[in-house]
């Protein structure tokens, strides 16, 4: 089965502007998903949410891959990178959206996803 899952920053805030953060953070959600037993297919991080196409199991809910991305990669993160807990308290916000993906969808979802940014690599909303 194939989900298309968004979710954002703690608040809204815009965390996230970092190419060195983005980069970590998409290399803990393949780590997250290999150990797992899921596949991350796409994703692409911007300033203050994140778009995830991922290729998972029935026996796997929802809320539980978004436990396991959400919840290793905000702790791996502030691991590595120490911060100010009263400034950043949390790296993510409590919801998510996942929308179940087809097949013949899967083609036009991963473009979706890849063109969250301009050729220039940013930001195409700014």
């Amino acid at each position: 089965m194939l989900y298309h899952y968004t979710f954002r920053t703690y608040k809204g805030k815009a965390l996230l502007d970092d190419k060195e953060l983005r980069d970590f953070l998409k290399g803990a959600f393949h780590e997250v998903a290999t150990e797992k037993g899921f596949k991350v297919v796409e994703c692409e991080i911007l300033c203050d949410h994140v778009h995830v196409l991922i290729e998972q199991g029935y026996a796997l809910s929802t809320s539980l891959v978004m436990k396991f991305l959400k919840g290793v990669s905000s702790r791996r993160l502030f691991q590595k990178y120490p911060t100010n807990r009263y400034d950043i308290r949390k790296l993510w916000g409590r919801s998510f959206h996942a929308r179940k993906i087809v097949a013949e969808e899967k083609d036009g979802i991963a473009s979706y996803i890849k063109g969250q940014r301009n050729e220039k690599g940013i930001d195409k909303r700014f």
